[in-house]
């Protein structure tokens, strides 16, 4: 086994190749990081009624997430606690009861084991139906709309594992009072990368953008993004911050308000949402986040494996499946009371850009596939790969929660994703993975203070 001591060097910004090949690493970390942190699993939108359940993945364990008859959520192991059969095949949809295909148990959707065949012929009523109930995921907790599960019973709770990342994720999230929703169908997509490479390239990379993206840039680019330029011959630092130092969380934003449709071809109606609607999320937000970052690009991630972009509008999740392949899903998220055909065209331009045949998403799938094939051999898996750009170049900003780069080209934010995978690789269980939130909040200032969910 490799010592994760020797895998990350926080002060070059260095990575081993291996943490992207090697099968006992991945092992370790579907147990200390898939089994021990928050994971994301569906959003409220997506099953708002009684019996209403989505199918998905937490690491590579199979869960269904149900809404309840008194509107709690509930998630199960999606295995039959018989022969260990899958239970639903459905991506989602609504019962009252789900039925294994193999023998015929049911179980209610509170987990309940409902029904058994011959019971009374074959089990002579003596199975006790408490001790093969549905097994559930320990810790079940919401945020503003989205749903996450837990399996460690020792983890913190959802408000602290997100912390002060909970300031930025409300001027997405709750810049509305009516709230988000996420709009069309679960998109699919199996891409052959390990599953920290696409996390890192959208938490903090923006220095690939005038470059792999080229192409895509010249085909949807209708605004400014921080300056930037096809070929990446130029880039506006002041234009933009890198947010890193809440506890693996981390935040990439331009800072002009609007630049989030800069890649929509025909961004009017987004931009008179923006206009009509500004002063409604100042008041609500405070001027910091209603006119800088509300509107602007935003690349938000919750470690290990949610990012979603305000703006380009994509919410993805990523679902490992070994070393060296991931399912990535990937749906629309849209705030509640934008106007109908305002929702169609970013449905529209999500598949434009980041869907399965996506401008961007096709330049980035081939770029992180050969990432980490080149991470196979025996030789070349012995070196590392470097985010050591900036190194040394962040601090605290008055009234900003983190610690912050300028611009969205910096590689700060991936030197803190790795640090935090690092720190849960080495740790045997919750009470030694450090908590950190940089540069806190303070109660005391009005515009900071975060809600509870």
């Amino acid at each position: 086994m490799h010592n994760v001591d020797e895998l990350i060097d926080q002060a070059t910004g260095a990575q081993r190749r291996v943490i992207y090949a090697d099968p006992a690493i991945y092992e370790q970390e579907l147990e200390r990081i898939f089994g021990r942190c928050w994971l994301f699993l569906a959003h409220e939108s997506q099953i708002p009624k009684p019996g209403d359940f989505f199918r998905t993945y937490m690491g590579e364990d199979e869960v269904v997430v149900v809404r309840q008859d008194d509107r709690s959520i509930e998630v199960f192991l999606n295995t039959c606690t018989h022969r260990g059969n899958r239970l639903t095949r459905a991506d989602r949809g609504n019962a009252r009861a789900f039925s294994c295909n193999y023998h015929g148990w049911a179980f209610g959707i509170d987990g309940s084991l409902a029904t058994v065949p011959l019971e009374r012929e074959v089990y002579f009523n003596e199975i006790d139906k408490d001790q093969f109930r549905l097994v559930p995921v320990d810790n079940v907790a919401s945020y503003r709309g989205l749903i996450f599960g837990c399996f460690d019973k020792d983890a913190p709770s959802l408000e602290d594992y997100l912390g002060d990342m909970r300031w930025y994720l409300d001027t997405a999230l709750d810049a509305m009072p009516e709230g988000t929703e996420l709009i069309g169908a679960t998109q699919k997509v199996v891409l052959h990368t390990n599953w920290k490479l696409p996390v890192e390239n959208v938490c903090g990379d923006g220095y690939h953008l005038g470059w792999s993206h080229a192409g895509a840039m010249k085909a949807t680019q209708s605004g400014d993004l921080s300056g930037f330029t096809v070929g990446n011959t130029g880039v506006d630092l002041e234009g933009g911050m890198s947010v890193a130092g809440l506890n693996g969380n981390s935040v990439l934003a331009s800072l002009d308000g609007v630049s989030g449709y800069a890649f929509y071809p025909e961004p009017a109606l987004a931009l008179k949402y923006l206009t009509e609607n500004r002063a409604k999320v100042v008041a609500r937000l405070g001027k910091f986040r209603g006119e800088k970052l509300w509107g602007s690009q935003l690349n938000l991630t919750i470690f290990p494996s949610l990012q979603f972009l305000p703006g380009l509008n994509w919410f993805r999740v990523y679902h490992p499946k070994g070393p060296g392949q991931i399912e990535m899903w990937t749906w629309a998220i849209v705030e509640k009371n934008m106007p109908d055909e305002l929702k169609q065209q970013i449905l529209d331009n999500v598949l434009l850009t980041f869907g399965p045949a996506g401008l961007f998403d096709n330049d980035d799938g081939d770029n992180l596939a050969s990432c980490t094939s080149q991470s196979r051999g025996w030789r070349t898996r012995q070196m590392p790969v470097y985010t050591n750009m900036a190194l040394g170049r962040s601090g605290q900003r008055a009234g900003l929660p983190g610690d912050i780069a300028s611009g969205i080209v910096s590689e700060h934010n991936q030197r803190y994703f790795y640090r935090r995978w690092q720190e849960h690789m080495q740790a045997k269980d919750w009470s030694e993975v450090p908590q950190y939130n940089l540069n806190p909040l303070e109660a005391k200032d009005e515009q900071r203070t975060v809600q509870a969910a």
